[in-house]
């Protein structure tokens, strides 16, 4: 039993538990108008149904569960089909986030992104596009260590 105790140990394969772990969990709220002591308050509460017109946030959750830092965290979300992303609502403490409106071809700063569009005559051109027209959005984190945990969110309208 000893022997082949230490032969496995010796022919067993070396595993790295010194590496960054991210997982991610997402949770979608909508707003809704509730009565507190006699006024009228917006709250959030989980989107169980949603209807046209109704404003849902997107919450990521992250941690990195390794044991080392993780760098270059890149976490990456499509606006969903049927929805208008909020202007100004995508956050994220200590991330750079862009945005794309391409399908997640190109990124850029919310103020810079561009979209292609035919012109007169066969040709294309490049657009400024509004937030309306965003179809991506990406968070950059540089460092997350190990056993931190951060959120990233963003709203959208219901069409």
């Amino acid at each position: 039993m000893l022997l082949d105790l230490l032969l496995s140990a010796f022919i067993s394969p070396a595993y790295a538990f010194a590496e960054p772990n991210i997982q991610l969990d997402m949770q979608v709220a909508k707003e809704v108008l509730v009565e507190d002591n006699g006024a009228m308050v917006h709250r959030w509460v989980v989107a169980e149904d949603v209807g046209p017109g109704e404003k849902l946030r997107y919450t990521v959750f992250y941690v990195n569960q390794g044991d080392e830092p993780a760098t270059e965290v890149r976490i990456e979300n499509p606006i969903p089909e049927l929805t208008v992303y909020v202007s100004d609502s995508a956050t994220g403490q200590g991330s750079t986030i862009m945005f794309s409106a391409d399908g997640g071809e190109q990124y850029d700063a919310a103020d810079s992104v561009t979209y292609q569009v035919r012109v007169f005559g066969g040709g294309t051109d490049r657009r400024l596009a509004s937030a309306e027209r965003f179809t991506n959005i990406r968070w950059m984190i540089d460092r997350v260590p190990p056993g931190s945990m951060g959120e990233v969110s963003f709203e959208v309208v219901v069409e």
